[in-house]
């Protein structure tokens, strides 16, 4: 399969003019003007990551989150990020990143992090452009507080998460979710009448800010953003894409909670 292939993938669903101004996405790294051989599909390029696309014989990695974000200065192999890259020019692996124009898109990381807590009556969350809306809002089963974040966990397979609420013991039916660092969306959610938020990296102030704006809200990471693969896998199938795609194995939540 010609490389060009993902990129008509990508411009039809998820075009890269519809990524926010700061972004970076796109081809990073290497060339789509090859033969496809395999494609690993990864929340991050990290040294383990590309370590795993060589075993797996896959000469094209899908990333959400940009290898290349600021500029760079310098590219140096002495320093983790430049021999990464050298490895990845030496081996002829290619690195594509849909980032932001993946979390717009209609069926992108939002609407998969929204079916993944099985989200109903869903709506975006809040728009951003004539066409393109961040996050979602639905509703779930009306149930306590406490068991909603339960259930929200086990269903993004999150083993802790920070929550930030004056109302414990409230009950929850309407849910929001902005993936990743979502937090300057908590008033869209507070606004459209969210009983419960779902966003990571919420900083100390911005929590504070919840708080006092009345909005109860859940911190799951940013690492819960790796379902996508998955979702992404069966599109690029169902899109025609037949050569053999990998989701990550790899763990690559760089927190550990002691």
């Amino acid at each position: 399969m010609k490389g060009t292939v993902i990129k008509t993938f990508f411009d039809k669903h998820y075009p890269l003019d519809t990524a926010y101004e700061w972004d970076n996405v796109g081809l990073q790294i290497g060339t789509l003007n090859k033969t496809i051989t395999g494609i690993l599909i990864a929340l991050d390029v990290t040294k383990d990551v590309v370590e795993e696309a060589i075993e797996k014989q896959c000469n094209l990695i899908i990333a959400h989150h940009p290898i290349i974000f600021s500029p760079l200065k310098r590219l140096t192999t002495d320093a983790y990020k430049g021999k990464m890259i050298e490895i990845l020019i030496k081996e002829d692996i290619a690195v594509y990143v849909s980032h932001t124009n993946y979390d717009l898109g209609s069926t992108g990381m939002n609407q998969v992090l929204a079916d993944q807590i099985g989200l109903e009556n869903q709506a975006v969350l809040e728009m951003v452009s004539e066409t393109h809306g961040i996050g979602r809002i639905g509703t779930i089963l009306p149930m306590p507080l406490e068991k909603a974040v339960n259930v929200i966990k086990e269903a993004l397979g999150v083993e802790t998460a920070r929550l930030i609420t004056n109302t414990p013991e409230k009950l929850v039916e309407t849910v929001a979710i902005s993936g990743g660092s979502g937090a300057s969306h908590m008033m869209a959610a507070k606004m459209q009448g969210a009983d419960l938020y779902l966003t990571g990296d919420v900083s100390y102030h911005r929590a504070h800010d919840m708080l006092q704006a009345g909005l109860t809200a859940l911190d799951i990471g940013h690492y819960a953003e790796h379902h996508f693969a998955q979702a992404l896998k069966e599109e690029l199938k169902q899109a025609g894409v037949d050569v053999p795609m990998y989701e990550s194995a790899l763990n690559l939540d760089p927190f550990v909670f002691v």
